[in-house]
């Protein structure tokens, strides 16, 4: 907070900027937050952020200032061209964030109003600037922004997978309840192919359990047969399942199965694009040199973390992720600690990812993971347990990343936390 307040100086000029679709209101403020002139209406255009841009230079020197510093909110999408257009220009301004919920929450101290409006909250924006609250926009370049678009994307794919499954699973259970009961996974691989052609009881019941036994030893290529088929028909035979509509309800669950088909095809081929640019990268071979880090999971830390030498310290991406810890205390109180999620939900998912694959495929994780769970003193849950050796990933990925060194096993954990777990042993 300190070292940000410090880069706004008496030479300083302020700019804060509501952003808009069509159109963004500008305010112009010295250090001390007065507005220099009348609010700017900007379009988003590039003769309009010329305009602005020429104006601000223009008190700039008047003032003899030498710094610019504009700040907005960077949230949705309608700023990343004016972000662009000012991290590229000559003048090169400063260029700054500011929480939106910051932004909400500190529009009523000027006039003690909820009123609200895109000149208000510019002058708001421009104001938490003075204040230091506000953090370096981060514009990924070259294969780091291609790989923040893939993430974003193969996030967007995996809610439609998910949505899909969700959508199957409803609908069978209107119609055969019973079926989860047969297959743990209703969207598994052979229970696709059964939803295909004998979806409801009746047809279960209607193909008889010894064509039934045929007909799953083909869509399984053997592995499935005689056991399931006669569970199937048991729970056919007792289904309370809805029987009315059943001939539109077959043509929707095929859709939604060929959805669903669609989407995985598509999240592969995300993923097929990311192990490209992976195999392109450095340091996407360096990251891989650690077990249980494929190239998704090294694709998802570069592409949300972005390049890591803007970073000092391992502890700014943890934040970054989320999973930096907060306490709600008071007095004789001591609330209990907990992550403060306040940051980038895939990358902090992409960390508990990487350590459960850690737990399951890297001897050191393992260990680390058993250690966190059987100690005496505060033993971990399973979750718990995967989000430390999720954070315990991403230490030795920055390390490497942050060094250009590969994966170092006998480096991983420490000689303090290799006795703990010897001792376990």
């Amino acid at each position: 907070m300190q070292e940000r307040l410090l880069r706004v100086s008496d030479k300083t000029i302020i700019v804060g900027v509501d952003v808009a679709k069509k159109e963004h209101w500008a305010r112009v403020t010295d250090h001390r937050g007065v507005d220099i002139c009348k609010p700017i209406k900007v379009r988003n255009d590039e003769e309009s952020f010329e305009r602005l841009l020429a104006r601000v230079e223009k008190i700039r020197t008047e003032r003899g200032c030498n710094q610019v510093m504009i700040g907005l909110e960077p949230s949705g999408h309608y700023w990343k061209a004016f972000g662009w257009h000012l991290n590229l220009h000559q003048s090169n301004p400063v260029l700054v964030g500011v929480n939106p919920y910051h932004t909400k929450q500190a529009k009523e101290l000027d006039d003690n109003s909820q009123t609200k409006s895109d000149k208000k909250d510019a002058l708001t924006i421009a104001h938490l600037v003075r204040d230091g609250r506000y953090f370096d926009v981060y514009l990924p370049e070259g294969s780091y922004a291609e790989l923040r678009i893939l993430c974003n994307e193969r996030k967007r794919l995996q809610k439609q997978v998910n949505r899909a499954n969700n959508t199957i699973v409803a609908l069978v259970d209107e119609y055969f309840p019973e079926y989860d009961e047969v297959w743990e996974k209703v969207t598994g691989q052979t229970s696709r192919k059964v939803l295909r052609t004998l979806p409801f009881p009746s047809d279960i019941l209607a193909t008889g359990e010894k064509n039934l036994t045929n007909t799953l030893s083909i869509y399984s290529s053997g592995t499935e047969g005689k056991v399931r088929a006669s569970r199937l028909v048991e729970a056919a035979g007792r289904s309370v399942g809805v029987t009315e509509g059943k001939r539109v309800a077959r043509l929707r669950l095929r859709n939604l199965l060929d959805e669903l088909e669609l989407f995985e095809r598509e999240v592969e081929a995300i993923e097929v694009a990311m192990e490209n640019i992976m195999d392109e990268m450095e340091m996407g071979e360096l990251l891989q040199t650690m077990k249980g880090v494929g190239p998704v999971i090294a694709a998802v830390f570069l592409g949300e973390v972005g390049d890591v030498s803007r970073f000092n310290n391992w502890k700014q991406v943890r934040k970054l992720a989320g999973l930096n810890l907060v306490e709600q205390s008071s007095g004789q109180h001591k609330g209990k600690t907990k992550v403060s999620k306040r940051g980038r939900p895939y990358l902090r998912w992409m960390l508990f990812l990487a350590g459960q694959v850690g737990s399951l495929h890297n001897p050191e994780m393992r260990g680390y993971y058993r250690c966190l769970r059987e100690r005496k003193q505060n033993p971990l849950t399973g979750y718990q347990a995967f989000v430390a050796v999720g954070l315990k990933v991403m230490r030795i990925l920055f390390h490497m990343a942050k060094n250009r060194v590969p994966y170092d096993p006998t480096k991983a954990l420490g000689a303090v936390r290799e006795q703990q777990i010897a001792a376990l042993a």
